[in-house]
């Protein structure tokens, strides 16, 4: 990946340096389509895993009318429910370096269409989760109680510039539609490889009481995918260009 990112700066900086040079700032929304699928983590319950949802501000810098590089921060939240005991959030940050090159420009129509080719910095940074629910059958005097404990202490970086096995790789089209003064609307479809990709481990016990009497008691451990990976659609708003030679 250096040595693709090395030659294309070595190809382009000629006619980056000739050129007029921009920035542009901007907000949007995104959604990623993730690999994930419903499963059946304990007494057939159902662990269902979303889509990834987020926002982002964006700054992009224009070399001139045909390059330019895309960057900013994004956060994506996905919702991870375990049905009947606990639903909550895995949350994300990542900034994005995308290479973008124009192709096409319509001009009557203010459209261009691109294509975008880079890399990202993912990080989860949602925490511990637990949940506890107790069930009980009054005309036998029997208590269930079902316990889960998510862990990601020992595994989720800490620091808020750790960024560990997290680099994703993208590839996708742009398009861009100039509304004069008032700014531009950017389009983008993406494929993400890689990224944030790890097995969450968790833990789904039942103790049984009978009469104040335990009768069963029983654990089992597992783990949870969740990856950033995937197909992202995406829309940002820019408020014009801040241009200088």
């Amino acid at each position: 990946m250096k040595n693709l990112i090395f030659c294309f700066l070595f190809i382009t900086f000629p006619l980056l340096l000739s050129s007029q040079k921009g920035f542009q700032f901007g907000v949007g929304f995104n959604h990623n389509i993730a690999q994930n699928n419903t499963i059946k983590y304990f007494n057939d319950n159902d662990l269902i895993i979303s889509n990834l949802y987020g926002a982002s501000l964006n700054i992009d810098y224009s070399f001139n009318s045909k390059f330019r590089i895309k960057s900013g921060i994004e956060y994506k939240s996905q919702n991870i429910l375990f049905s009947s005991l606990l639903s909550f959030n895995a949350e994300y940050i990542i900034i994005p370096i995308i290479f973008n090159y124009n192709f096409l420009h319509l001009e009557r129509s203010g459209l261009t269409l691109g294509i975008d080719a880079g890399l990202s910095l993912d990080k989860t940074i949602f925490q511990t989760a637990s949940a506890r629910r107790t069930l009980i059958e009054s005309e036998i005097k029997q208590e269930t109680i079902t316990t889960l404990r998510l862990d990601t202490e020992n595994f989720l970086p800490i620091k808020v510039l750790d960024f560990p096995n997290s680099v994703s790789v993208r590839f996708g089209i742009s398009a861009i539609y100039n509304i004069g003064k008032r700014g531009q609307l950017n389009f983008f479809v993406q494929r993400i490889y890689f990224g944030h990709d790890d097995s969450v481990p968790y833990t789904v016990g039942e103790q049984i009481i009978v009469d104040g009497q335990e009768i069963s008691n029983r654990f089992n451990r597992e783990s949870l995918k969740i990856s950033t990976a995937g197909l992202q659609f995406g829309l940002y708003y820019t408020f014009g260009t801040l241009t200088f030679k």
